[in-house]
């Protein structure tokens, strides 16, 4: 590729024609949306790079995320959206909100890489259409958004981290003891001893979303990215066309939801070390981590988002760019539920009616007798009932 072509992908413009350079999906490539000519993204580094942690504050400070970005923040739910001249945004990709402002971008740690987009909006669409009509008590208004048009690409800011350590741990072992008492009635109890122990391990790409808003509660549920083996130097070329948000929570933070992420796999690690000693049954009562090294990188990742707004309340829906998993905020229809449940009891009273019907025709008949009460229920029918409700 020439030098002029090189200058120019940078800007997002093809060298051939002037037209928009975008990320194509199905060829995994970027290159001109009209004469479709092939472009390498252009990047400062050639490989992801892992930062020390404890360089983190300084390098927080130096620079900024997307310097030839508009930044745009949303007054609905605070998501700084990053939109480039080629890509436009009315709707907050975050909550559906169109209180959005431009904002100068703040100082921050610049992306180290990212995974572009694998799953392009049809198949998306696809996805979170079957999603949707899984959900079996959702409102019908809901099954209405699953139409075209609703799915926004966005990359999502992700701290990664890797770290390597060593955890004392004091805990105690079990077996069960099976026992008679005095009167041949079997008993069982568990027999705990003291142990403590040491375990390690080296944890790698421990994933953290660092939006501060309903999107990172939901991501969780699309969760993992295959950071480890698809995360690419990071170029501004990948952007173009998609939406960028900016993190909001810094590594300072994120960092203890990794440690918190650690110290449960060092809890699995113990349990695991006191059954190899014999026990059938474990508790671990204190650990103690001792880090020897963390390294983190700042990555983007592809989602598309779908706000949905039910009964004056925001509901969002992620779709995974890289493997089309799908996940979302759960609304449920009440009237739909009620009816499920009214349903429900009129099938159970009426099998009780059909057995006890069954039970009275069985039974002996005694002349001028009177039949048993309980064969004239049908006057008061659930199900009629049901009908009057609904």
């Amino acid at each position: 590729m020439s030098t002029e072509c090189q200058e120019k992908a940078e800007r997002q413009l093809c060298a051939n024609c002037g037209v928009t350079i975008k990320w194509n999906i199905a060829k995994q490539q970027l290159e001109c949306a009209s004469c479709r000519t092939p472009y390498v993204p252009e990047t400062t580094v050639e490989r992801v790079e892992e930062h020390d942690f404890d360089g983190y504050v300084q390098r927080e400070g130096e620079r900024v995320s997307f310097p030839e970005d508009t930044t745009i923040v949303c007054g609905g739910c605070g998501a700084r959206i990053a939109v480039d001249e080629f890509c436009t945004a009315t709707v907050c990709p975050m909550c559906g909100s169109t209180q959005l402002l431009e904002e100068r971008q703040e100082a921050g740690v610049p992306p180290d890489g990212l995974i572009p987009f694998r799953v392009d909006r049809e198949t998306a669409q696809q996805n979170f259409s079957r999603w949707v009509k899984s959900r079996w008590f959702a409102p019908n208004q809901l099954k209405r958004a699953c139409q075209g048009g609703k799915l926004q690409g966005v990359y999502l800011p992700f701290w990664t981290f890797d770290a390597e350590v060593t955890t004392d741990y004091r805990g105690q072992g079990g077996n069960t003891h099976t026992y008679r008492d005095s009167k041949g009635n079997t008993h069982s109890k568990i027999n705990w001893r003291p142990v403590r122990g040491t375990v390690g391990g080296r944890y790698d790409d421990l994933q953290v979303c660092a939006a501060l808003n309903t999107a990172s509660q939901v991501v969780e549920k699309v969760l993992p990215y295959n950071t480890c083996e698809n995360t690419v130097p990071f170029s501004h070329s990948y952007l173009s066309g998609f939406l960028a948000e900016h993190y909001a929570i810094p590594a300072t933070q994120a960092v203890e939801t990794a440690k918190s992420q650690i110290r449960d796999g060092q809890i699995h690690e113990a349990e695991q070390d006191i059954r190899s000693h014999g026990f059938s049954h474990t508790r671990v009562d204190d650990i103690n981590i001792t880090y020897h090294s963390v390294t983190y990188k700042h990555v983007l990742l592809p989602a598309w988002t779908s706000a949905f707004t039910y009964n004056g309340k925001q509901y969002i829906y992620i779709v995974n760019g890289e493997s089309g998993k799908v996940g979302g905020q759960r609304p449920y229809s009440i009237p739909k539920i009620a009816a499920a449940v009214a349903v429900g009891v009129a099938a159970a009273a009426a099998l009780m009616f059909f057995f006890e019907g069954r039970q009275t025709s069985s039974a002996p008949h005694m002349d001028g007798a009177e039949p048993p009460q309980a064969v004239v229920c049908q006057a008061e029918s659930p199900w009629q009932t049901w009908d009057q409700q609904f």
